[in-house]
């Protein structure tokens, strides 16, 4: 990704992926080692985004690579889901509450999203081409008729992303931001002064709004790359 562009989406990442790391350091796996999975899941695919979108590292990306790890990473979301289903245990919410969701719908999906951004990446870019070649002369690949799947699932990918954002920013707006029940560090002297910050961006609305934002660049991504 080029320009202002690829450096504008790139540092959206850069924050949002930093509010995914935040949180993960605070809280652990001490309430959920679901919800801990999925933030280091979201830090994983923040980097990769970074990686993709500044124009600086674009070109060391390895599309196959990419296509591997998180394909491995949406089949065990898939997992997770199937075994939840199976043994009736609550899922929570899709929008996330004062972390990062970690609901295996919502994980399997984005990593699907990433799957299809390298797709795109690869030789071809995922599209169907075709080609006519004569003795002694090559002609230029032109496209084949029909609509090729990797940019109909990218857009359908991207519009479930926008609309994942759009819900979690009227939970932002109508919901009053959720706090944590015991505090992550001593409520008097220095150290519980240093750790407010952190307590503030670790969980609540900041949270919430981090998740928005890295859906609708991630949905930015999908469809500019495909």
């Amino acid at each position: 990704m080029e320009g202002w562009t690829g450096v504008a989406i790139a540092t959206l990442f850069v924050l949002t992926t930093a509010l995914c790391g935040l949180s993960l350091g605070a809280h652990g796996a001490r309430r959920s080692r679901r919800l801990a999975a999925a933030e280091a899941n979201h830090v994983v695919m923040g980097v990769a985004m970074i990686l993709m979108a500044a124009p600086l590292t674009a070109d060391l990306v390895v599309p196959g690579v990419g296509v591997l790890v998180f394909g491995v990473a949406a089949a065990g979301w898939l997992g997770v889901l199937l075994t939840a289903r199976l043994l009736d245990e609550p899922l929570g919410s899709v929008i996330g509450r004062d972390r990062c969701t970690g609901h295996p719908v919502h994980l399997l999906l984005v990593n699907a999203a990433m799957v299809a951004m390298y797709v795109a990446m690869l030789p071809g870019g995922g599209h169907a081409h075709g080609t006519h070649e004569m003795p002694g002369m090559a002609v230029p690949e032109t496209p084949a008729p029909g609509i090729t799947p990797v940019p109909v699932v990218a857009g359908l990918l991207a519009l479930y992303l926008v609309g994942h954002a759009i819900a979690t920013a009227v939970v932002v707006v109508r919901r009053a931001p959720c706090h944590e029940a015991a505090p992550l560090e001593p409520t008097d002297g220095p150290v519980a002064v240093a750790a407010r910050p952190v307590r503030v961006l670790a969980h609540g609305r900041v949270q919430l709004v981090g998740q928005a934002g890295m859906g609708v660049a991630m949905a930015a991504m999908l469809l500019l790359g495909v």
